[in-house]
């Protein structure tokens, strides 16, 4: 071939392609598949513009784009067409696997959710059409029109699949997105249907538990402490000594107890020999009387070595998890016997090892964050054994969302409070703080002013602000976990100054608690300062219930 130099343009090779249709014999396939992704985002677009706004509008451009393309492959297929179909499925793909894998801004129920229906039929079209474009951009060379009826035929058929794929993955269990079903749910004159129905109980019971072969030890002995309730001295949220109110509770001297109880705590040990305390660092010190957290991921298995050390029967009753009968540590007729209640009560010196397996019904709901709050506690004789303060808080994460040591990946800081009038007159050893810490004449213990001094209306076992700062940083990702445990004047409303939490999708500053209740708040600081965190009942407030917590910029 030769080349005349002076009459441009000039090139030495075959002949450049020429704009125009392809006609390529994949096109009808190609639009097919369109079709399929374009009518899978729109029947989910509803869900996404309820969720996050800006999912919903991206669904709606990506279905428009999926829409065109079908129609122009199926009129007059260009290269141009060919690289808008490749390069939106593409992205559609790497959005579908981002959220899959990590989560999408103000979208956090998809992640691990791979196998969603409707996905895997909006995955198989893209697919497809990814590699049909890039076959058909290989040959684009190629002229002329497939004769015959094949292309059409083909396109014909991979588009009833489509259709008929979409159809039954909307139709499957799970196919239908959970906001709009709860939407569904929730409206007047609505009914869920069977279907609908069948989703919701089997989000109720979860999946079956299966091990992902992790046990995580705790070894926790119950131990005789003497707790004070105010050792700093003074009313450090004021930063003045304690008025005549609050010696009601903390001063002691003639038939009065003052700050200081014997009581009998959960304390985290190393190991099975019970010789050494685990450490606690600083940043933990706010726990005060609360037991060690107890951590674990869905999937995992949690082994409690107990001990007791204390006066009376003492066990380990959990919340949430999954026990057999001889890891309950509760006693009453059951129909049990033997081993079976070797956990109900473990006495003095005696020690018992419970199992508590963590199937997904333990971990968070479709509604919760990346992880949820139970607690534990001694059920031998549960009223004395909580106002001794055998209680402890448990943290249960998400399968895939867990550090190492158990707890949310996502979260940057965690607190732990507990909000309980803590009754010492119904403590087992009343009798014995009266003796160690009060002078006499020693009170009838029915007298109404010395059973009022013994109502220690505490934050994690600390009255009038004397519990340890809790420290954050502004911007930083911080989740509160609150709980509460007593009797019916154990109503509570922890309430923060300065800053917001969001508790269920609905954004506030005071929760409610009730006895045995917790509640998962999460916050996101923007406000630096030290703040007050305190029960917005009148009487608890003024009887010492609060705290202070700080927040650096």
């Amino acid at each position: 071939m030769s080349c005349d130099a002076s009459q441009p343009p000039c090139a030495w090779g075959p002949p450049p392609p020429q704009p125009g249709p392809l006609r390529s014999p994949l096109r009808f396939a190609a639009a097919a598949c369109a079709a399929t992704a374009a009518l899978v985002h729109t029947l989910v677009m509803e869900d996404h513009f309820e969720s996050a706004r800006y999912l919903g509008v991206l669904f709606a451009l990506y279905a428009l784009v999926c829409a065109g393309v079908a129609l122009l492959l199926a009129r007059r297929d260009t290269r141009v067409v060919w690289q808008i179909a490749a390069g939106s499925s593409l992205l559609a793909i790497a959005a579908y696997a981002w959220s899959r894998a990590v989560g999408l801004p103000q979208i956090d129920d998809d992640v691990g959710n791979w196998a969603e229906p409707l996905g895997i039929v909006a995955l198989t079209a893209e697919g497809t059409l990814v590699a049909l474009a890039l076959g058909a951009l290989r040959h684009w060379r190629a002229e002329g029109r497939l004769r015959g009826h094949s292309p059409v035929l083909a396109g014909t058929l991979a588009l009833a699949l489509g259709l008929s794929g979409t159809a039954l993955a909307a139709g499957a269990p799970g196919g239908e997105h959970p906001a709009r079903s709860a939407a569904m749910a929730g409206m007047p004159g609505m009914t869920a249907d069977a279907q609908g129905a069948d989703a919701h109980w089997a989000a109720t019971q979860g999946a079956p538990f299966h091990s992902d072969g992790v046990t995580r030890t705790y070894y926790i002995s119950a131990d005789p402490v003497v707790w004070n309730y105010a050792p700093d001295g003074r009313n450090d949220t004021t930063g003045k000594p304690f008025d005549e109110v609050a010696d009601t509770y903390v001063r002691s001297g003639p038939g009065r107890i003052g700050s200081s109880y014997l009581k009998c705590l959960y304390r985290g040990y190393t190991d099975a020999s019970f010789t050494r305390l685990q450490p606690h660092p600083a940043d933990e010190q706010y726990l005060g009387i609360l037991g060690p957290v107890i951590r674990a991921e869905v999937g995992d298995t949690i082994k409690v070595v107990f001990r007791n050390t204390c006066p009376f029967p003492a066990s380990v009753h959990p919340h949430g998890v999954f026990y057999e009968k001889d890891s309950e540590g509760a006693p009453y007729d059951d129909g049990t016997s033997g081993p079976d209640k070797s956990d109900d009560a473990v006495p003095t010196g005696g020690r018992h090892t419970y199992v508590w397996e963590v199937p997904e019904r333990a971990g968070p709901g479709p509604g919760d964050g990346s992880s949820v709050m139970w607690m534990y506690h001694s059920h031998t004789d549960e009223v004395a054994d909580t106002y001794a303060g055998l209680m402890g808080p448990m943290e249960i994460t998400a399968q895939g969302m867990a550090r190492p040591d158990g707890g949310p990946k996502d979260v940057d800081r965690e607190f732990f409070e507990l909000f309980s009038v803590m009754n010492e007159n119904n403590s087992p050893f009343l009798h014995e703080n009266l003796r160690r810490f009060a002078q006499a004449p020693y009170p009838n213990p029915d007298d109404e002013e010395f059973q009022e001094s013994n109502l220690m209306h505490s934050i994690n076992g600390y009255v009038f602000g004397n519990q340890p700062l809790v420290t954050m940083r502004r911007g930083e990702r911080v989740r509160w976990y609150v709980m509460s445990m007593g009797t019916e004047v154990d109503l509570h409303t922890p309430h923060w100054h300065g800053n917001t939490v969001l508790v269920s999708g609905m954004r506030m500053d005071t929760v409610s608690l009730l006895p045995a209740s917790m509640v998962v708040a999460d916050m996101v600081p923007d406000d630096p300062g030290t703040w007050l965190f305190h029960c917005h009942v009148n009487d608890h407030l003024i009887a010492g219930m609060i705290t202070r917590y700080r927040v650096l910029s």
